[in-house]
């Protein structure tokens, strides 16, 4: 019921004047009696795909960098990277950990800068620092200047994966969020794959006086060097200025923002209130301390997951590596799956359990099973939920906070804690208890647990929401856009 009356408020169109309705009547048709503006649906559609194909595409190449020079040290550590670094104990699990610390914590400052300081200029800052990291990465003797990089890659890379959510949150409707995520987030499964069958080519080079894991990372960080650039000069403030983009689609889509200030206001400017705010929601708390149990997913099995295979018996460096690609396809198409059936229901809830059951029964699979292929299947079942989970619960943070600074800071900060996992993850998956990883399995597998009981009662505090402002409405409550989530007419995705 409520998503029939929401709709993201697509097909309430704006008031507009004789002027305006001329300059747009190759794409716009004007509805006479009411005085208000309708978008050629068809227009709408093809430009969608436009934008889709510009943005996208270039979110999920930076995404996939960002995330593969982050999580790498994974497919270094198969090969001489602790020998060469000569990391003892758990060195190497204390430097996977590290990065999230700083990580963590500028989060939430990027996402709230970004309308601040424009995304072109904050998001082409963010990738030339991380690919100067990587490279440095390589040239590194030991555990303190390792950790000091790492340090620093945290800080950069902090700017790219939530600061594209916000771009998201900027340009589509509520109800679009979740399948342009998806194939955001996507590349971060590619980034899997690719880092294995990439990982497994470049270490094997011994050139120059250097190592394969050094070629390795020296090769990911021109790489990501290339997209300085294509970033900088592809990347508009405002989809509404992109250079990708004519002049009838300019309008169309400035009619399309228009009609969206209900959930993001071009023109808002940042107000402490917002963020004081985002402090007194309960949705807040409720999906923070979700996302970490979701986050130890998606961080045990990203960094951990060469060691994880080589573990069920597959031992030689070549097997673990290139056995972590089937899992990555899986964990991809998944969530495809997952997010367009979200978007389509306005549904975030019932995708997420379903995904976070998945895990559950991968870990629990992963602890009781002696056999080898078991154990292998217990993983493809962690990767179905691997990056839905992740992902659907931001979306449905950004999808349920409105205006733009509470939805910026509350994202931000719901990512902070959830990638505090990342920086606990190198101490719960400990060096010494390979190659099973008990410990770590268990913990996984309780905050899990928890995750799907915090999912639970959100999603039914959520409906119960609805239902209030259901009866404001039928009560004849006005239609206030510029109250965000507070407007009576902002209803919840459960």
């Amino acid at each position: 019921m409520s998503s029939n009356i929401d709709m993201e408020k697509r097909d309430l169109e704006s008031p507009v004047d004789g002027d305006l309705a001329s300059k747009h009547e190759v794409n716009l048709k004007v509805d006479i009696e009411n005085g208000r503006l309708a978008i050629d649906h068809v227009a709408e559609k093809k430009l969608m795909r436009k934008i889709d194909l510009n943005l996208i595409t270039l979110f999920g190449a930076l995404y996939l960098m960002s995330f593969l020079d982050r999580s790498n040290i994974g497919n270094a550590n198969l090969t001489g990277f602790s020998t060469d670094l000569r990391l003892v104990n758990n060195q190497y699990g204390a430097a996977v950990s590290i990065v999230y610390a700083t990580y963590v914590v500028f989060e939430p400052i990027w996402t709230v800068l970004l309308k601040i300081l424009t995304p072109k200029f904050l998001m082409t800052a963010s990738t030339l620092g991380w690919a100067a990291l990587t490279i440095g990465t390589a040239f590194t003797k030991n555990f303190d200047q390792l950790a000091a990089v790492r340090v620093l890659l945290g800080a950069v890379e902090a700017a790219i994966i939530p600061c594209i959510l916000m771009y998201i949150t900027m340009t589509y409707n509520r109800d679009e969020y979740a399948i342009r995520n998806t194939y955001v987030f996507s590349a971060s499964a590619v980034s899997g794959a690719f880092g294995g069958l990439l990982a497994y080519g470049l270490t094997q080079i011994e050139s120059g006086g250097l190592h394969g894991w050094q070629w390795m990372y020296i090769v990911e960080g021109i790489i990501s060097f290339c997209l300085c650039p294509i970033t900088f000069f592809w990347l508009p403030n405002s989809v509404a200025e992109a250079i990708w983009l004519n002049k009838e689609e300019k309008e169309l889509i400035t009619v399309r923002l228009e009609r969206n200030k209900g959930a993001y206001d071009s023109e808002e400017k940042f107000s402490w209130s917002e963020i004081l705010r985002c402090f007194k929601d309960w949705k807040f708390y409720v999906q923070s301390i979700s996302h970490f149990g979701i986050d130890t997913t998606l961080y045990a099995v990203t960094t951990f997951m060469p060691k994880i295979i080589a573990g069920l018996g597959f031992t030689t460096t070549v097997n673990a590596q290139l056995l972590t690609v089937p899992v990555y396809f899986v964990a991809a198409v998944s969530y495809l799956i997952l997010g367009y059936l979200s978007d389509k229901y306005k549904n975030r809830s019932t995708f997420l359990l379903i995904a976070l059951s998945s895990c559950l029964i991968g870990y629990i699979i992963l602890i009781a099973s002696p056999s080898t292929g078991v154990r292998y299947f217990g993983v493809f079942m962690v990767a179905i939920g691997l990056y839905a989970t992740t992902s659907l619960n931001i979306v449905w943070a950004a999808t349920n906070h409105a205006g733009y600074f509470k939805r910026a800071f509350a994202t931000g900060t719901v990512q902070l804690v959830g990638n505090s996992a990342g920086a606990a993850i190198g101490f719960i998956f400990k060096t010494q208890s390979a190659p099973r990883y008990f410990e770590g399995l268990y913990f996984a597998l309780g905050v899990t647990i928890m995750s799907i009981t915090l999912t639970s009662i959100m999603s039914i505090l959520l409906r119960r929401e609805n239902r209030k402002k259901l009866r404001l409405i039928a009560e004849g409550a006005a239609d206030q856009p510029e109250l965000g989530d507070r407007n009576p007419h902002f209803l919840y995705y459960p």
